[in-house]
């Protein structure tokens, strides 16, 4: 039974990039969904032309340009990635974020914010398990929307494109 009732829907990746690492989980994702024809915006692959990049290198520079007071730089340069990064999210039909709780994470969170303002569907995988659930994102979203894994979201968008699921 494959309907692909999510064909040629769009998703963001939120997760952790400064304090943790956030690209095996995003490559995975990508691998699992874009053969159901889901586009997937992935921070550190950015879709266009004028985007900054977001790699570990440029994420090196801004530290070193921290380290060394560059602060007018690097308020630039992550003012633009805020609006880019802030970009996808409008352009997406649902979110997929990967939080760790013991983790800051402020572009995770305004991401989710927005998203959650706008009323698109968000799966969250709390590393750790729901337990571990940050308490105000309790009160954000459903919490029947936090789940234990990234493999975990995988299995309920699949279950959600091929139809037995359905989509509340």
């Amino acid at each position: 039974m494959s309907k692909h009732i999510l064909e040629k829907t769009k998703t963001y990746l939120v997760g952790h990039m400064q304090y943790a690492d956030g690209r095996n989980w995003r490559d995975d994702v990508e691998l699992e969904l874009e053969p159901l024809g889901i586009t997937v915006f992935n921070p550190y692959k950015k879709p266009f032309v004028k985007d900054v990049d977001e790699d570990e290198q440029a994420r090196q520079r801004m530290s070193d340009d921290m380290a060394n007071g560059y602060y007018n730089d690097v308020a630039e340069r992550m003012s633009v990635v805020r609006s880019y990064d802030l970009n996808l999210v409008d352009r997406s039909d649902f979110i997929i974020a990967h939080l760790l709780p013991d983790v800051a994470s402020w572009g995770s969170a305004e991401e989710l914010v927005t998203a959650v303002r706008m009323k698109k569907p968000v799966f969250i995988s709390m590393q750790g398990g729901k337990s571990q659930t940050p308490l105000w994102l309790m009160g954000m979203l459903p919490h029947h929307y936090i789940y234990d894994s990234v493999d975990e979201v995988l299995d309920m968008i699949k279950q959600i494109d091929s139809g037995s699921k359905d989509i509340d």
